[in-house]
């Protein structure tokens, strides 16, 4: 086998370990730009939901990568509607009533492939039934297809768009840990904007703000639950310069068929984690989020606040949502976080990426 053929998955997964750290050090000297200072790699372990790889974490630049191996067959997009998904959960039924309840539904196939034709517009789509949510799910994901995926260096962690990770500022003790040569530049109005000077009856207001932007200067992020901000260095970039900037540093943008099988690894299924859609304050509840925020089975950790796009390659296709107002129906709230959503939504060529609403992901490919 080629070394393209060795980083295939089905491949890949055979390899022992001595094998796999001679090819990644033969990627790494063949794909990775010189520019580009590579730091530790680790062998480490991803599962979920059963779904197992072994791989590489490293840095670059000092920033998180994995490495995914990659799938020449690979079946992305959505066409099941609601296959899969609980019944009770779609339909808003406690699960406590189950046994007073039964749910029938005159689903078909036939009902659901010329689903196009007869919802055209959002407010046709009719929530309360099975096959009005399986017309939704399905005008809501991208289209059935099969790709072939290159195998990947990518980013752990999504940045906010322009941004370049510097370090993380303590509320509490006002120290930095990271970058402080660059962090020093932007102490002084990121001190006056975080410790303003209050009246004794302003500081009961008072409450730190959630984030910071100082344009083409440094952006800040409060961690929830924490005292600390994770502090960023800013441009302010188009779609087309990030492409550009992001290129200069050696890197690329995920396309949407790379993005989405980089989430949800190509499986056949709506949703990375799973098929639960009610997160309750349980056990079970707590469980299923931590598999939502954790690393996905390529050691990726996608966000889940819906309060960010994250950028693709291309304008016209970013993926998750930034949810300006709330949903009503449990399928509107969760189905942002499929791995096949397509948002529709469209980037203008002249406007610029607010960090507050984007984020981007670099990736290095492994490409002939």
């Amino acid at each position: 086998m080629d070394l393209f053929e060795q980083v295939e998955w089905a491949n890949w997964k055979k390899l022992k370990d001595p094998e796999k750290e001679e090819l990644v050090h033969q990627l790494l000297m063949y794909f990775v730009p010189p520019t580009v200072e590579v730091g530790t790699i680790h062998l480490v372990n991803f599962e979920l939901y059963g779904i197992k790889c072994r791989t590489f974490e490293l840095e670059f630049d000092g920033e998180l990568f994995v490495f995914i191996p990659g799938n020449s067959e690979a079946i992305l997009g959505w066409d099941l509607g609601t296959e899969g998904l609980r019944s009770h959960e779609l339909l808003g039924f406690d699960v406590a009533d189950l046994e007073k309840n039964t749910f029938k539904t005159t689903l078909t196939n036939e009902t659901i492939l010329p689903v196009s034709k007869w919802l055209e517009e959002e407010s046709q789509y009719d929530l309360t039934s099975l096959e009005g949510i399986s017309g939704y799910i399905n005008d809501h994901t991208t289209d059935l297809r099969k790709v072939a995926i290159p195998a990947m260096f990518v980013q752990k962690y999504a940045l906010p768009a322009g941004t370049e990770f510097l370090g993380i500022f303590d509320t509490i003790t006002g120290t930095f840990e990271g970058e402080v040569e660059q962090f020093s530049q932007y102490e002084e109005i990121i001190c006056e904007q975080l410790f303003p000077k209050l009246s004794a009856e302003q500081s009961f207001a008072w409450t730190f703000p959630k984030s910071l932007l100082v344009e083409n200067e440094c952006y800040l992020e409060f961690l929830p639950e924490s005292d600390y901000y994770f502090v960023y260095s800013h441009n302010h970039f188009t779609h087309e310069e990030l492409k550009h900037a992001v290129k200069r540093q050696g890197f690329d943008l995920l396309s949407e068929d790379q993005w989405e099988f980089a989430v949800g690894g190509g499986t056949r299924r709506l949703f990375r984690w799973g098929n639960e859609l009610l997160i309750q304050d349980n056990q079970s509840g707590r469980q299923i989020k931590s598999k939502m925020d954790g690393a996905n089975m390529f050691g990726l950790v996608i966000d889940t606040q819906q309060n960010h796009f994250e950028l693709t390659n291309d304008s016209a296709k970013s993926k998750l949502i930034n949810q300006l107002a709330e949903k009503e129906t449990v399928i509107e709230k969760m189905l942002p976080l499929s791995t096949y959503f397509c948002s529709n939504h469209m980037i203008s060529a002249d406007k610029k990426l607010s960090p507050k609403e984007y984020l981007y992901r670099k990736v290095i490919k492994i490409e002939s």
